[in-house]
């Protein structure tokens, strides 16, 4: 195995950052400069192996993950946990299996527990939810209820009118709607970074929503029917948002359409979290 290096990203990565992120999830370049000016902001927050370079003497950066501060975890009015995000480990495809990945999220495992007391994520796959818990435990942080529809589906109901928000209109609705309930509280810029991203933030009657529409569909990260019969609610989505598909996320405690998954997942604590099975964590900086 050739030698190398872990450290902090330094700013002459960032030509190399662009190629990993764009290698290993296919963003275009605007996106990952929206990213970039909202996370990339010291050097806390991106882990990095670097390989030996002739022409670059701190090494050339192969494989990259990032420790996000993330979102305070609310179990209660009266208990809230500080946490961070890991969030896009990456690998440029010519370098992979070499063990560089997996010794960069040892380190943003190390650097995230230096932060807050609970490490969360969203692990793109079942197969690396088992990866990762073999470098260290994981534990699901509640359930979400999803529901795959077609256009068709999502359009069988008479809508609801829909009024688009800003998100910080859409922030401060929402932790009225869930104060009382288990879950995941942002900081600014996941909303911002969201609103860069095209995310939409609606309000419907007795219903909320986030969306991210893509081409061709269009997931509802959110949807928050404390009112509102769900099936009006995603007609009226499906109005304001026309797409060929849908992946609708609702809360356990609210009524909405699907079934219930795991979805976040945090790495085991010396001290276990109070997380109940209904706890909400929806948003994970798609």
């Amino acid at each position: 195995m050739p030698a190398f290096a872990v450290r902090s990203w330094l700013p002459g990565d960032i030509p190399e950052l662009k190629e990993i992120f764009a290698a290993s999830f296919g963003d275009p370049p605007e996106v990952v400069d929206a990213f970039y000016r909202a996370f990339l902001t010291g050097p806390e927050t991106c882990v990095v192996a670097a390989v030996p370079d002739t022409e670059k003497p701190e090494g050339r950066a192969v494989a990259a993950g990032y420790v996000l501060p993330g979102p305070a975890l609310r179990f209660s009015d009266t208990a809230s946990v500080p946490s961070v995000y890991l969030y896009a480990l990456g690998c440029l495809p010519a370098c992979r299996r070499r063990g560089y990945g997996m010794a960069v999220y040892r380190s943003m495992l190390a650097r995230g527990k230096s932060m807050a007391p609970a490490e969360c994520g969203i692990p793109a796959s079942e197969a690396l939810v088992q990866v990762y818990d073999r470098i260290h435990p994981m534990v699901p942080l509640g359930r979400s209820r999803i529901a795959e529809m077609s256009s068709a589906g999502a359009s069988g109901a008479e809508p609801l009118a829909v009024e688009h928000l800003s998100w910080e209109v859409y922030a401060g609705r929402r932790e009225q709607w869930l104060g009382s309930h288990p879950h995941a509280v942002y900081p600014e810029s996941y909303y911002r970074l969201s609103a860069e991203f095209g995310s939409l933030f609606l309000a419907l009657p007795g219903a909320l929503a986030a969306l991210i529409p893509l081409e061709g569909r269009c997931v509802v990260s959110e949807l928050l029917c404390i009112g509102a019969d769900p099936a009006r609610a995603v007609a009226g989505i499906a109005a304001a948002c026309p797409a060929e598909g849908y992946e609708i996320r609702t809360p356990a405690f609210f009524p909405g359409p699907g079934s219930l998954r795991r979805f976040a997942y945090y790495h085991d604590t010396a001290e276990p979290l109070p997380a109940p099975e209904d706890f909400w964590f929806p948003f994970g900086l798609e």
